[in-house]
């Protein structure tokens, strides 16, 4: 979540956050809006080294792994990549849906494409020059 998020929260959720995380999200101090300074002074050395980094746009400390996706404008942790086709980014928590459906895609291809394919060289029996079906030989008879 973002910085202005988290602020507006209920009372006791950031401390609850911290908890289960293990770190403050919001960082040591206030962000000062320059990015080298803010990067050193919020984000403490031991957890620098341990990969944690400042995100400027969503103004949290966000975890090693974790990157920021310019089309949902959040931080993702163990970002893939953002797919148009899902609308949405493929991380941690939905990489193993993101195979099932690129599987189902993959599946569907080739049980279409084939068919396609047959049916279109496959020729019409009956039919004369231009394709028409013969006349008089419909399912209704007169």
């Amino acid at each position: 979540p973002t910085r202005d998020l988290l602020l507006a929260s209920p009372p006791g959720m950031v401390e609850d956050l911290c908890e289960a995380l293990g770190y403050n999200v919001l960082g040591e101090h206030a962000p000062t809006g320059d990015a080298q300074e803010d990067e050193t002074r919020i984000v403490p050395e031991a957890m620098r080294r341990a990969g944690y980094r400042w995100c400027r746009t969503c103004q949290i400390v966000r975890p090693p792994r974790a990157s920021h996706c310019k089309e949902c404008d959040h931080c993702v942790l163990r970002f893939d990549h953002h797919c148009p086709f899902v609308n949405n980014c493929i991380g941690q928590r939905n990489y193993h849906f993101f195979v099932g459906f690129s599987t189902c895609t993959v599946v569907l291809a080739l049980l279409v494409l084939p068919a396609i394919l047959w049916w279109s060289t496959s020729g019409t029996e009956g039919s004369d020059a231009t394709g028409a079906p013969p006349s008089g030989g419909g399912l209704l008879k007169d």
